[in-house]
C-alpha cells in the first residue's frame, strides 16, 4: 500500500500494544496475528488507532457540551456511532483477505 515505512512501524506497533499482532526482529522475525484473521475486525483495528470512534465528542464526554440534555441531534449522533460501530464489526480480516486476492 506504499505506506512509508516508519509510518508503518507506529501503526504495528499500536496493534501490538493492542494484542492483534507480535512483532519479532532478526533473520526469522516478521509480524504475526494473535487471533484467527476471522476474529479481528475493522472495529478493532480502529479502536487501536484512534482509541474510539468519534463522530462528535459529546459522545465520549457529554460535559464538553453545554446544550446535552436538550440538544436535539445527540440522540443522532448516538445511533449513527452505533451504526457506525456494527458495520465495523461486521468486515473482518479473513473476508477482507479473500476479497483482496480475488481477480
Amino acid at each position: 500500500m506504499q505506506i512509508p515505512k516508519s509510518f508503518l512501524m507506529k501503526i504495528l506497533k499500536r496493534l501490538e500494544k493492542a494484542n492483534l499482532v507480535t512483532l519479532k526482529r532478526g533473520v526469522s522475525g516478521g509480524i504475526r496475528l494473535l487471533k484467527n484473521p476471522i476474529e479481528i475486525t475493522l472495529y478493532d483495528v480502529l479502536v487501536a488507532m484512534e482509541k474510539n470512534i468519534i463522530l462528535n465528542r459529546c459522545l465520549i464526554n457529554e460535559k464538553v457540551c453545554g446544550v446535552i440534555p436538550q440538544c436535539p441531534v445527540h440522540d443522532v449522533w448516538f445511533k449513527i456511532r452505533q451504526k457506525i460501530i456494527e458495520a465495523l464489526k461486521e468486515f473482518n480480516f479473513q473476508d477482507l483477505a479473500k476479497k483482496g486476492t480475488a481477480s
